[in-house]
């Protein structure tokens, strides 16, 4: 659990990411993390674009769309 904590410190409510295995112009707002069944962090993402889209990621599978990590 101890690197999932630290992964969730590189990532914070609010922040724009991409997904790794998705076309790159779908950017997505982070609404919230939970733990998955297999006990792994994931991200609840809220597509920018598309009011009806949310989805669940691995942190893994994330990029930041900040520079930096800061807007």
């Amino acid at each position: 659990m101890e690197g999932s904590q630290k992964d969730k410190a590189t990532f914070h409510v609010g922040d724009l990411v991409s997904v790794k295995n998705m076309p790159r112009e779908e950017h997505f707002c982070i609404i919230g993390f939970k733990n998955s069944p297999s006990g792994q962090l994931v991200a609840i993402l809220k597509a920018l674009f598309n009011d009806t889209f949310i989805t669940e990621k691995p942190l893994s599978e994330l990029n930041s769309l900040l520079i930096r990590g800061r807007l």
